[in-house]
């Protein structure tokens, strides 16, 4: 039988059914008649690296809106899910570099765990968005699984930055159909949302990517992302995420500085000029992956450490402070001095 979508490859990882699961034992429902009707055995749950195809997932679901009897159980799937739920990808999210980071290594292995949708990451000048795009027709459930998803997102985001997921930071979610009658019974639950938009996103004022999430730990990130580039690999995605590997090398020094082309090189077990090579195919080069980490840390050291511009241009590896200046013009339109004095006055 022919598969073209991929709908009976097991690809969605099991820990999505044990949250569910977790959910309907907290309203009385029992696990057998959630299985009822899917061929799928109980020590599946058991065995954390087991997948299950998209439509079981499907049919597990319709089984569990239905013995629930609400409508809108994807408003409470996507409040209840945990980045650890996502396995190493959750990991790789909670100990990235900045938001832009994350939601980066969210979209890029996002296909590894739910092939039925694609996001991308858009901006247009004081907002950001990723949108969520399903890559065939969904018949059934529709509304469900972009609930779900979107609203899980803006649950790992806030957890990233610690704040509420009600507040969301100015943030809010986008559907695009008319708001559901069991909309209501979640409302005060659920960050800001907007019904009958043009797409299904996830829409937050850009400043939050530059954001640096409380857990931020270089080392458990790159570990992680190397076993989020394995699950994509198993699951037929594979392909070099060089850019997010040299990203991830590059880390700012306690005393100041970076790693050079070569030191990158030999992090990532490869010549120099192998890597150039790499990143020249991928449409990229060192310097301006210097230059986002420059302009990364830029943003953190001037909102969090009591340093001077000018030793903060030298820690970045500026040697001329003017030469900063320019850089951060270019990065956010105003100067540094400006941009300080600006977070002063804005409420924390």
């Amino acid at each position: 039988m022919k598969d073209p979508h991929g709908l009976h490859q097991p690809s969605i990882p099991v820990s999505y059914l044990q949250l569910l699961v977790e959910i309907l034992a907290e309203r009385g429902v029992d696990l057998v008649p959630l299985l009822a009707g899917v061929a799928i055995e109980r020590d599946l749950l058991s065995r954390p690296e087991a997948r299950m195809s998209p439509y079981r997932w499907t049919l597990l679901a319709l089984n569990a809106i239905r013995l629930s009897g609400d409508p809108g159980l994807g408003y409470e799937y996507g409040l209840r899910m945990r980045p650890s739920a996502h396995g190493f990808l959750g990991y790789a999210t909670l100990s990235c570099a900045s938001v832009r980071e994350a939601m980066e290594i969210t979209i890029r292995y996002f296909q590894a765990r739910q092939r039925d949708f694609s996001m991308r990451l858009v901006s247009d000048g004081a907002y950001g968005m990723v949108e969520v795009r399903e890559n065939h027709p969904i018949p059934v459930l529709r509304p469900f699984f972009y609930e779900n998803i979107l609203i899980g997102m803006a649950r790992g985001a806030v957890t990233i930055i610690g704040t509420e997921l009600t507040d969301f930071s100015g943030g809010e979610i986008w559907f695009d159909w008319p708001e559901p009658a069991y909309h209501a019974a979640y409302r005060e639950r659920l960050p800001p949302i907007r019904f009958s938009r043009p797409v299904n996103a996830l829409r937050f004022p850009v400043r939050l990517l530059q954001l640096r999430p409380t857990l931020a730990d270089p080392f458990a990130s790159r570990q992680a992302i190397a076993q989020c580039e394995r699950e994509l690999e198993r699951a037929g995605g594979a392909g070099d995420p060089i850019g997010l590997r040299v990203c991830a090398e590059l880390v700012l020094a306690p005393q100041g500085g970076y790693p050079g082309q070569d030191q990158v090189a030999a992090g990532l077990h490869m010549s120099s000029r192998s890597l150039a090579r790499k990143l020249q195919a991928s449409g990229s080069s060192y310097l301006q992956l210097l230059e986002q980490a420059r302009r990364r840390d830029a943003h953190e050291l001037i909102a969090h450490a009591g340093l001077d511009l000018q030793d903060i241009a030298a820690r970045l590896g500026y040697i001329n402070p003017a030469n900063f200046t320019r850089a951060f013009r270019k990065w956010n339109g105003e100067s540094p001095s400006a941009y300080r004095q600006r977070l002063r006055r804005e409420p924390a």
